[in-house]
């Protein structure tokens, strides 16, 4: 039994579906087939029932099933362990990144890590703060990077730098100014987040207690939908500074920050985990970045 082999398992029971896990493992169906009958010949059990419709697990299996988040959990700190007691850098890290963050942090970081420590092997993941949360606590990331209003629960935090959030819309629809009230910000047909996205709360919560209406005219997670969409016309985004610097930069947006709203990043991973050289130079490398960013934001 490998932890390969768990992880497969995992989605396969997530999925129900040999297909479905497969395009998401991005494996060829055989060779994930081969990998679950040599798990299921070494246990000496069927894992899976075969339906006309996908799989189910069997009682084994549902057995394997409760065990086998936290037997991976266990192979990743024993192998964080030994790693870290060499003075090698190498390996493999999974990180969490918000979509919001991408010119400003992630492009940056993996260029700077890639360039000192080629032989660690990065594994990027793009979600919203709360997608990024559960998938660190379910153990299937190392790190993450989520907003400071997020529950840490269970977890370790490093706060990163705060930043404003703007209202951003296509050149010549904002008038110049230094900033733009809550208030005359809401008045603008808004592009925004979908809920419970952790930005959205921030928006609404601060509109809430100045008592003011909004119009919502599109919902996306997606900042480059958002962006793009703002720029076409189509209504005003309200990001954080750091996801519309690249397109005020190159005069595709105007944005103006929005008085007395901001959000602050945290970095976060799980308490019991044992870092390793590897983990422990991203984070340093996440670090500077921060620095960075943050006298860019200020």
């Amino acid at each position: 039994m490998t932890p390969r082999q768990l992880k497969y398992f995992l989605r396969i029971a997530e999925f129900g579906s040999f297909t479905k896990a497969a395009a998401v493992l991005h494996i060829a169906q055989p060779a994930l087939s081969r990998q679950i009958q040599q798990l299921e010949s070494d246990l000496g059990v069927p894992l899976f029932i075969r339906l006309d419709t996908g799989v189910a697990l069997t009682e084994a299996g549902a057995a394997l099933a409760a065990k086998a988040q936290s037997l991976l959990e266990h192979f990743a700190a024993v192998r964080d362990e030994v790693s870290a007691i060499s003075s090698e850098v190498k390996g493999h890290l999974q990180f969490g990144v918000p979509p919001s963050l991408f010119h400003a942090v992630t492009v940056p970081m993996l260029l700077r890590y890639k360039q000192r420590f080629p032989e660690v092997t990065l594994g990027i993941t793009e979600g919203v703060s709360t997608t990024v949360y559960e998938l660190i606590l379910e153990g299937r990331l190392d790190f993450g990077i989520v907003l400071s209003i997020e529950s840490m629960q269970g977890l370790q935090r490093c706060d990163l730098f705060a930043e404003s959030m703007c209202l951003a819309g296509k050149p010549g629809t904002l008038k110049e100014a230094d900033s733009i009230a809550l208030a005359a910000a809401a008045r603008y047909p808004l592009i925004l987040t979908q809920r419970p996205n952790a930005t959205r709360r921030v928006l609404e919560d601060s509109l809430r207690e100045n008592k003011l209406k909004f119009e919502c005219v599109l919902e996306a997670d997606s900042t480059r939908v958002q962006t793009t969409m703002a720029a076409a016309g189509i209504g005003y985004a309200v990001l954080p500074y750091s996801a519309v610097a690249d397109d005020v930069k190159n005069k595709r947006l105007v944005a103006l920050p929005i008085d007395g709203l901001s959000i602050g990043w945290t970095m976060i991973y799980a308490k019991e985990r044992f870092l390793s050289n590897a983990a422990q130079h991203l984070i340093d490398i996440l670090l500077e970045q921060a620095v960075s960013e943050a006298q860019t934001s200020s």
